[in-house]
């Protein structure tokens, strides 16, 4: 291990002064909503400080949306003009249901019992004839042959997160599976939001990935990326049209052609404040190096599969070699919730999330890269 990770991980002080939530907590709560960095938030307050003085305008932050598209489509191998900006991952699925233009009878497969914001913008149309399917939850990683074996001749598209939101299973070969579906001419969408940022993401082979900026990226709330594979934007229907949706918005006029790019699904004034948070983020991360990230969370993941075990606790996917930044265990002596709470007394930052289809509460470990081996001691003594 070199460069900036290491040392954060050697230098306490200097950690705690990237990661200030550091200095009073472990944070092991990622998948939840993540404490900023210094970066992030010295980028905020800044802008917010000359726009006191000067006023909101374009000229605090020239270029600030071409950078963080750019810097996004870097992170996902794509071009920065398939990159939208949008202000969650709940709004991005909305946008890809709403601009494929359906047929009555047409099929979405999704993952069954994962987070609400996967199936809801599916079954809402439901009104318009599309069936909504769904794919059994299992504790191992979704193959592509599970996926193929529950398409038929009327799927449209497949809709799937990249790690579960509770307990964090993967899918094994997302950019396979992505390629089978395509010779089937089926749509692949992914909400990247438990991974975007933890492992690094090839989306070359999806047709739209929706994930926002603040769980594993660590930017604020509010704001995150749309990818729409370029080869398909002509086919869709911009569902949001307004003035930022052209090629030209400056013009102020309403003639215009679209933004050529996946630009058109942004309609109107972006959320600067949060898109200041993200390009901080994202240069952050760009600095650190995915890959670093992801060898340093696989690190952390079989200390706490070993320490769990060990401890007699329910881990899924325990016996997985490659699993995701989650790791999810089930209490058997005491409520999650009570044990979240005494965790959380200690300074242990954990969360607790529930199995939509058994109502099962696991109490969720998400640590980041700048989690050490002496956070992770203070959680061993909690317990």
């Amino acid at each position: 291990m070199s460069g900036p990770l290491e040392r954060l991980l050697r230098d306490a002080a200097y950690r705690c002064e990237v990661f200030p939530v550091s200095r009073d907590r472990t944070f092991l709560a990622h998948a939840a909503v993540a404490p900023l960095p210094r970066p992030v938030v010295e980028a905020v307050t800044g802008y917010l400080e000359r726009a006191a003085r000067e006023g909101q305008f374009d000229m605090l932050c020239p270029g600030l949306a071409d950078d963080t598209r750019r810097l996004a489509a870097d992170l996902l191998h794509v071009d920065a003009d398939e990159i939208a900006l949008s202000p969650s991952t709940s709004a991005s699925l909305s946008t890809i249901a709403g601009a494929l233009r359906w047929q009555r009878g047409d099929r979405v497969l999704v993952l069954a019992d994962d987070f609400p914001s996967l199936p809801l913008p599916w079954t809402n149309l439901r009104e318009q004839g599309v069936e909504v399917a769904l794919l059994p939850y299992r504790d191992t990683p979704l193959g592509t042959d599970e996926v193929l074996g529950a398409v038929d001749d009327r799927t449209r598209l497949v809709v799937l997160s990249t790690a579960h939101f509770v307990t964090g299973r993967p899918v094994a070969d997302l950019p396979g599976l992505g390629r089978a579906l395509r010779e089937r001419s089926v749509l692949l969408a992914v909400d990247a939001i438990q991974t975007l940022g933890a492992f690094p993401l090839d989306a070359r082979d999806v047709d739209f990935l929706a994930a926002d900026g603040h769980k594993w990226l660590l930017a604020p709330a509010g704001m995150g990326v749309l990818y729409v594979r370029r080869a398909l934007l002509d086919r869709l229907r911009v569902p949001a049209l307004g003035w930022h949706s052209l090629r030209d918005p400056k013009r102020y006029t309403a003639d215009g052609p679209l933004a050529e790019g996946a630009r058109r699904f942004e309609p109107g004034s972006l959320n600067v404040l949060g898109l200041l948070g993200l390009r901080a983020a994202l240069t952050l991360l760009a600095e650190v190096g995915s890959a670093a990230v992801a060898d340093r969370l696989r690190i952390l993941r079989r200390t706490l599969v070993a320490g769990l075990t060990e401890r007699g606790f329910h881990v899924p996917g325990a016996g997985v070699p490659e699993w995701s930044g989650i790791t999810a265990f089930r209490p058997t002596d005491v409520d999650a919730d009570v044990l979240a709470g005494r965790l959380l007394a200690a300074g242990v930052v954990t969360s607790v999330r529930r199995m939509p289809g058994t109502g099962i509460a696991h109490v969720r470990l998400a640590p980041h890269y700048y989690t050490t081996d002496e956070d992770l001691e203070r959680l061993w003594a909690t317990l």
